[in-house]
């Protein structure tokens, strides 16, 4: 497998290598994004992304908790959610969400 595969498998929601998603992930991340339709940053409805703020691969028993989930457009979810890095995560980026969007907004 590519990176460009590994990529998308981790953009539209697959289970990381050697985790298996829940069958129920798809529909939590449906009802999600329907309920949240802007990115938590710049408030951009396109190419939206369900960003888990503990990891799948750290904590899978919250994988369908809607509190460990952040919708972030796809540039944002790079950045702000794994900080520019694929491999890496961000605890922080609730609270970084909220203060990029104030500084954004004000």
């Amino acid at each position: 497998m590519n990176i460009i595969e590994v990529l998308i498998d981790r953009i539209t929601g697959k289970a990381p290598k050697g985790a298996k998603r829940s069958s129920k992930w798809r529909k939590v991340r449906k009802e999600f994004i329907t309920e949240y339709r802007k990115c938590e940053i710049c408030e951009t409805k396109k190419s939206l992304e369900i960003h888990h703020k503990v990891p799948f691969h750290l904590a899978p028993d919250l994988e369908l908790n809607k509190k460990n989930l952040i919708t972030l457009c796809r540039k944002h979810h790079l950045l702000f959610g794994h900080l520019n890095q694929w491999s890496d995560f961000n605890f922080d980026v609730e609270l970084d969400a909220k203060i990029w969007y104030y500084k954004l907004n004000k």
